[in-house]
């Protein structure tokens, strides 16, 4: 990851099953204006419905130093550890902040009194894999959805067409990133393609608004996920 001549390694941390602790390497650029003083948080992450994130603050996890300040061309490793050495059935999933706490960066110049200063705000994944095997189990329900609605008038805009809404729970034991989500009612499919992929971490429950062809019901039967790994999973109706 490199913003703002800063460069992280990695920025996606997972730690094993078994695995107590891992470092983050963060480098400061030797052209960087100044030091940078960066100060740790480590959040318990979970997720709504629609796949943003909802944070607590955690002490399951400690990281060192606490705060740390780099030199231009200076390294700095972060320790993470985990404080308990017991495995968890469940993946467990949180994110580490580093924030800039030194002084703003001069930023651009807007004229007289008016200049953007900038503050940098790391915000890093860290993923605690499952004890055992990774075990894949998807479960689907219908939502209320959007039935198509007519065009207003005097518009030439075309109508809204009607919707499919589903939600998809993770009862595995492992986050799953969903890439293509593929519905069937009577007689029809329908497939919604997430252009980056959406992660659904363990336990979480995610819902999507699919949009339907003229003519398609909106009463689905089944939902089948493709993932970014390349698998395909058929999820289970009902059940939460």
């Amino acid at each position: 990851m490199a913003a703002a001549q800063v460069v992280i390694t990695p920025v996606f941390v997972e730690l094993g099953a078994r695995q107590r602790a891992t470092s983050i390497s963060i480098t400061l650029s030797e052209k960087a204006r100044g030091p940078l003083r960066l100060q740790t948080e480590l959040l318990r992450w979970a997720q709504d419905l629609n796949g943003d994130p909802v944070t607590e603050p955690t002490d399951e996890l400690v990281v060192t130093p606490p705060i740390a300040e780099l030199q231009p061309g200076a390294t700095q490793l972060f320790r993470l550890a985990l404080r308990s050495a017991r495995p968890a059935s469940d993946e467990l999933a949180y994110r580490l902040i580093l924030e800039d706490v030194g002084e703003p960066t001069p930023g651009a110049n807007l004229g007289p009194g008016m200049t953007i200063n900038f503050r940098m705000r790391y915000d890093l994944p860290v993923m605690v894999a499952p004890l055992g095997k990774v075990e894949n189990h998807l479960r689907w329900k219908p939502c209320p959805a959007v039935a198509a609605a007519p065009a207003p008038a005097a518009s030439f805009a075309n109508p809204r067409g009607p919707e499919a809404c589903v939600r998809l729970l993770n009862d595995g034991n492992r986050r799953v990133k969903v890439q293509t989500l593929t519905l069937a009612g009577e007689g029809w499919q329908q497939a919604l393609s997430l252009k980056e992929g959406e992660n659904v971490l363990a336990g979480a429950e995610r819902e999507w608004r699919v949009p339907l062809v003229a003519g398609q019901s909106g009463v689905t039967r089944g939902l089948q996920v493709q993932t970014a790994r390349g698998e395909t999973l058929q999820a289970e109706a009902g059940g939460f």
